[in-house]
């Protein structure tokens, strides 16, 4: 068995099938709901088809991935209660169900028609719960494809030269190239519109040159079970190499497995009086006390407890403690001066013995030892599965807190951050925040945005705000006051982020649709070419008459792209993302990718010659006059996590032409953080290419960027199809911060 350690904040494994839990021998350290029990979801993954010869490759997913990924539902007679998008969202402390039977369901992997990498697991248990009952959960994710394997027995070998077996389905076949293909497993998913596996073999005879090919069914093949095609010499006195020379065989067994991939997670360790996340800060010298919670899925082997402060205790030179392996004498100390814990043992069958809890409990009196200071309390866990779970807890006695910055704040921009810190003891003179870059001598004092009074009361909060700072940079910051210096932190301003090929001098011509980047490269950009360029029509191309720098700019010609009347007005364009589909004579685009840096403004170079609107959509806004001057228009926004699928691809947003099903990018949705644009009422001035800039507003600054979507077009009414013979040329954006 492959055990995989992986850091999951639930309790939350795959193992094998449901196992019932007595209650526990100590007292609980949470509160237990009238008429309800605790659920601890255990799993495994049967991950490897026994007797396969390519074994545990899933398209480079990892297990951490898969696990991911899995879905948990879990159902009672009157439907769903609890659905749960990847083992992390598991609670760690247990899901609480009402006393009832249940079932659980579990999904994971890939569900695709046909792979010989993706592999679709799934598990299925009944159990019942009762008030004040702590289960475990264990369900078996199997694999649910059904697998084909083409076996070549010896004598194929020394008859054929080449050969190649086919499977599939109506959703989906593989191809099985060579004699090197024998014991390669293929993974289907079976449709509901066709229950048969069909097959053809196909070889030729190396002596001869001679060909054959056969062909059968797997009929209603079933999930869950692997089919071993064999596939052997025939008569070998039949001369000619015709279809009496091979025979086929098929055979059925249900799924064996060689490995069981087991997602376990470390101890965990959480607080149940107070976020060991964050500092724990006293007021005056005084802590209140601290109660923490150690989660195990099993047996807890031992708990050790270290700080240097801790000497007071032990005696010099002693800084740690075993809680489960200390000596009685230690242990009375330890209870004298506030230290105490209590073990909760939960019971399983043979297969299962047990998985523990443990609260550790630290007083009042305990806690008095920190001096002036921050302490470091850091607690290990090691269970009977060898992993080990770790959490460090500081306690800060101090005349000022500073307030640590997550490695994800919104407040760290490229240029400046927002510093906060708090004061703990009356009476304190001259607090301020002081910051440096990392490995500089020199500190630099932060101005507050509200001074504090040269005597400020416990509880006051000084804010600074500190500009001027260099992208991509780690800096350090402290608390002062009354020559007090606090424990220095550290952030990292957000990267100067520039668009890729913003100059468009990389391109690939090749094919039919140009692309906006070299041939072999990454795509960054995209635009409407690919529709276009069924009617022999590129409506966005390099072009070298017009440019800023360098050796190409990006020209965005509209026009009407069809023959005669017979077709569509498709507009030059530009976006970041991807052309995802054409649909007749309609579009659909995959706008934004990742970019997690939030700039001021976009700046670029462009040339507009806007003509009259000439085409439009019988549904596109007034605004659309044919007749009137086409306008042409770059928009930029800056997008948090917020994502659509289509075939699944990802993308911010989905923009899809056809009129029934219309969808448009919202320049107002609830997911942008910023937004700029710069609409071209006419032709830009003379006949080179001028400068333009486009600043963006931050509607919040509370939330990090995670996407941006930029597009650019020679009409702005593209799409709806309306505009005219507009062109725009395009180069040298560059994004400010």
């Amino acid at each position: 068995m492959k055990k995989i350690k992986n850091i999951f904040a639930p309790a939350a494994l795959f193992a094998a099938s449901l196992m019932a839990l007595c209650s526990c021998s100590d007292e609980i350290p949470y509160d237990t709901g009238d008429g309800e029990g605790r659920l601890i979801i255990k799993t495994s993954i049967s991950n490897d088809v026994k007797g396969s010869v390519s074994r545990g490759s899933r398209a480079g997913v990892t297990d951490d991935e898969l696990a991911a990924k899995t879905l948990i539902w879990i159902s009672n007679s009157k439907g769903v209660v609890r659905k749960y998008n990847g083992i992390g969202e598991v609670p760690a402390q247990g899901v609480w169900l009402l006393a009832d039977n249940y079932v659980a369901e579990a999904w994971a992997g890939d569900s695709v028609p046909a792979s010989f990498e993706d592999k679709h697991f799934k598990a299925r248990e009944e159990f019942s719960i009762g008030s004040g009952e702590t289960r475990q959960l264990n369900l078996e994710c199997k694999i649910a494809n059904v697998v084909v394997v083409v076996d070549y027995d010896e004598s194929v070998r020394e008859l054929v030269s080449e050969c190649v077996f086919e499977a599939g389905h109506k959703a989906g076949k593989l191809t099985y190239e060579g004699l090197e293909a024998s014991g390669k497993p293929g993974y289907f998913m079976m449709p509901s519109f066709d229950k048969n596996i069909s097959y053809t073999f196909t070889a030729k005879n190396q002596l001869t040159d001679g060909a054959v090919t056969k062909h059968g069914a797997i009929e209603n093949a079933k999930p869950g079970h692997k089919y071993t095609v064999h596939i052997s010499q025939g008569d070998p006195n039949v001369s000619e190499f015709g279809g009496a020379l091979f025979d086929i065989e098929v055979d059925e067994t249900e799924i064996e497995v060689a490995e069981v991939i087991e997602i376990q997670m470390e101890p965990v360790i959480t607080g149940l009086t107070h976020n060991i996340d964050q500092p724990i800060v006293s007021t005056g010298g005084a802590f209140d006390e601290c109660r923490l919670w150690v989660q195990s899925t099993s047996h807890i082997e031992y708990v050790e407890v270290e700080c240097p402060a801790f000497t007071a205790y032990l005696g010099a030179g002693q800084t740690k403690f075993g809680v489960l392996s200390m000596s009685d004498e230690v242990r009375q100390k330890l209870e004298g001066y506030g230290f105490s814990y209590s073990l909760i043992t939960h019971k399983n069958d043979p297969e299962n013995p047990q998985f523990e809890e443990m609260k550790l409990r630290f007083n009042e009196n305990f806690l008095s030892i920190f001096a002036e200071g921050e302490h470091t309390v850091t607690i290990t866990v090691h269970d009977a599965n060898n992993l080990t779970g770790v959490a460090h807890v500081t306690f800060t006695s101090a005349k000022m807190q500073l307030d640590p910055l997550p490695s994800a704040s919104p407040a760290v921009w490229a240029d400046r951050v927002t510093l906060t810190a708090t004061i703990l003891n009356p009476d304190v003179t001259n607090a301020a925040i002081e910051w440096r870059r990392l490995g500089s001598q020199q500190w630099n004092r932060a101005t507050p945005s509200a001074a504090p009074a040269a005597r400020a009361e416990a509880g006051t909060t000084i804010t600074a705000t500190v500009t001027g700072l260099t992208a991509g940079t780690t800096y350090e910051y402290r608390a002062v006051c009354d020559g007090y210096e606090s424990k220095p932190y550290t952030f990292t301003t957000e990267a100067a982020a520039q668009l890729p090929n913003a100059g468009f001098e990389e391109w690939d011509t090749s094919s039919k649709a140009y692309l906006v980047y070299a041939s072999g490269g990454t795509m960054f950009w995209d635009s409407g070419n690919h529709g276009s360029s069924t009617m022999n029509k590129n409506v966005t191309v390099p072009a070298t008459d017009k440019k800023h720098s360098g050796s190409y700019s990006a020209k965005l010609a509209s026009q009407f792209v069809g023959i005669g009347s017979i077709g569509k007005f498709a507009a030059g364009n530009l976006f970041v993302g991807k052309y995802l589909e054409t649909k007749g004579t309609d579009g659909v685009l995959g706008w934004g990718r990742p970019f997690t840096s939030r700039p001021k403004a976009l700046r670029g170079y462009v040339h507009y010659t806007p003509a009259a609107i000439t085409d439009r959509a019988d549904d596109a806004p007034a605004e659309y006059v044919k007749g009137e001057m086409d306008r042409g228009i770059i928009y930029i926004a800056i997008v948090d996590n917020t994502t659509t699928a289509y075939n699944s691809e990802r993308y911010p947003c989905i923009v899809k032409t056809k009129a029934s099903e219309r969808s448009l990018f919202d320049k107002n949705g609830s997911n942008v953080i910023a937004y700029g644009e710069k609409v071209f009422e006419g032709a830009t001035a003379g006949s080179d290419m001028v400068p333009f800039e486009i600043t963006l507003d931050y509607r919040t600054e509370d939330v990090k960027a995670c996407n941006i979507i930029l597009t650019i077009s020679a009409s702005k009414g593209g799409d709806y199809f309306a505009g005219g013979p507009s062109v725009m040329y395009i180069d040298d954006l560059e994004l400010v911060y």
